[in-house]
């Protein structure tokens, strides 16, 4: 239940404790995973070797933070996609979709089966410090539409798009990463503009989403969304009818770190409804939440079944994972095959 980062660019014995002792569900990759192309490639075809030697036999979700523009964390020969607000600029279903196929292929083609892509936040607020343009449009409904599209482009590829960041970030004045914003706009408000997107690519389909270290005060004066129940559970479960996967923001930024203590956050995350939780870097972290989450189950501070209930639902996903992703691509070809692709979106750009 458990995404981990890590240091390396290949298998050594601290990824082997992670994958065999503690089972971990998956690691993001960063430049600091990413020599070359064949580099990675080897690196991801031992990391699911090991998995599936294992007695589960179930593979990793191996992610990335892939969005184009300012965050992409891998760099050439992958294509250097321009900031995804030009294609709410573009108004254009088929424009979106060519670019989400072509993100998905080549996160593919070197074996990442998971994008945390695309940014559903609406960009609302111009005082924003973190969303801005990385945000599909400042209009809600084209947002969505346009969101559907990247969303049915990378899963038309064989990857896992994560929609993110639920219930929305693009009105924050602060950065979650440094500190906890909050929003303070009325219901309302907050359903015809933040909630919109989600709306839209939940009904077209979409299975994974990512939660937002933000306080919504109409909502949940206490606790963030990624800790929320009435959030998590009476909005994106019930009302909007979400039965796939949640899966928290990094928790070892500040918006977590200031204001949540680590020991609580398996018991807030279950009582919330969260199936993966995320931590990029530390690896004595993920093993300390690994442990309290085993000490929290054996006390009866989390319900044994609906852990069962998570980990069943992830491993259905992970049922679909191909682990033989290369064929007869390379990311040198699709890089140029992506550069007309990249110059249309550049037009749109302001």
């Amino acid at each position: 239940m458990i995404i981990t980062g890590f240091s390396g660019t290949s298998l050594n014995s601290e990824l082997e404790e992670l994958i065999v002792n503690s089972r971990i569900g998956g690691l993001i990759l960063f430049e600091r995973n990413f020599k070359d192309p064949d580099q990675l490639i080897r690196l991801i075809a031992d990391l699911q070797s090991l998995a599936m030697s294992c007695p589960a036999s179930v593979p990793l979700f191996i992610s990335v933070d892939q969005e184009g523009g300012r965050v992409a964390r891998l760099k050439s020969p992958f294509s250097n996609f321009p900031q995804p607000s030009c294609l709410g600029q573009a108004q254009s279903e088929s424009l979106a979709y060519r670019f989400g196929l072509a993100l998905g292929r080549e996160m593919k083609v070197v074996g990442i089966n998971m994008v945390y892509a695309p940014v559903l936040d609406v960009n609302t607020n111009p005082a924003n410090p973190i969303i801005g343009t990385r945000a599909l449009s400042d209009i809600p409904k084209l947002a969505g539409r346009m969101g559907k599209a990247v969303i049915d482009g990378i899963k038309a590829a064989g990857v896992f798009p994560v929609g993110k960041h639920f219930p929305g970030h693009g009105d924050t004045d602060r950065d979650s990463h440094r500190e906890l914003p909050y929003v303070n706009r009325e219901v309302d408000s907050l359903e015809k503009i933040e909630l919109d997107p989600f709306i839209q690519t939940i009904s077209h389909g979409m299975q994974i989403i990512m939660t937002a270290h933000v306080i919504y005060s109409a909502w949940d004066d206490q606790l963030p969304a990624t800790f929320s129940p009435f959030i998590l559970k009476s909005i994106l479960r019930e009302k909007l009818g979400f039965d796939g996967l949640i899966i928290t923001d990094d928790l070892e930024m500040k918006a977590v770190e200031k204001h949540i203590s680590f020991e609580s956050i398996p018991r807030l995350g279950s009582i919330a409804g969260v199936d993966l939780y995320l931590i990029c870097h530390d690896r004595k972290k993920t093993l300390s939440l690994q442990d309290q989450m085993v000490k929290d189950i054996e006390e009866g501070k989390i319900k044994k079944k609906q852990v069962e209930c998570s980990v069943q639902k992830i491993i259905d996903f992970k049922n679909k994972i191909a682990l033989s992703p290369h064929g007869e691509e390379n990311i040198f070809d699709l890089a140029r095959d992506h550069i007309e692709l990249i110059r249309e979106m550049e037009s749109y750009l302001p």
